[in-house]
């Protein structure tokens, strides 16, 4: 028996009332992973999205040079909702950090929910756009703090270059 607090404690689902959640709750199942074991790979087919439950998963990408993690997330973080998205490929691995626990919402049954209850589709597109307008926001903070390390930090001898 799983605690279900855990969907008013994610940001995807937390702004449900008592029987939408229950309407997830009903769609979902618990997997228990061990550590180290693949999610999932990049490129599988998106066929839904995990909650961690408890210990912490791993995305990353594979390189010539080995995994780079991107991130590590850890309850009560959800990820593999960019299938609900647009329906892809997966874009990168998630791996077990740690033995885990994970809450599965298949992509078939919360697409057949949504349909047909537009308020939890509303509710659920209203966080979706919350969560990406922020990692966005994150993204472009890393991508100035690279760019101004490689603009002043000492990469050019000559002097900083003029910003494009």
């Amino acid at each position: 028996m799983i605690d279900t607090l855990f969907l008013t404690q994610s940001p995807l689902f937390r702004n449900l009332d008592e029987p939408e959640r229950a309407q997830i709750l009903m769609i979902g199942r618990v997997r228990s992973v061990i550590a180290g074991e693949v999610i999932f790979r990049e490129g599988d087919p998106g066929d839904g999205l995990f909650i961690v439950l408890s210990g912490s998963v791993r995305i990353s990408k594979r390189s010539v040079t080995g995994e780079e993690a991107l991130a590590i997330l850890e309850a009560p973080a959800y990820f593999g909702e960019m299938a609900l998205i647009d329906l892809g490929a997966r874009a990168a691995d998630a791996i077990a950090n740690e033995p885990s626990d994970l809450f599965f919402v298949p992509l078939g049954a919360l697409q057949a929910l949504i349909e047909a209850e537009h308020g939890i589709a509303l509710k659920l597109l209203s966080a979706l756009c919350e969560v990406l307008a922020q990692r966005l926001r994150e993204t472009n903070e890393r991508y100035m703090s690279v760019f101004t390390i490689a603009q002043w930090g000492g990469a050019n001898p000559a002097g900083p270059s003029p910003l494009p």
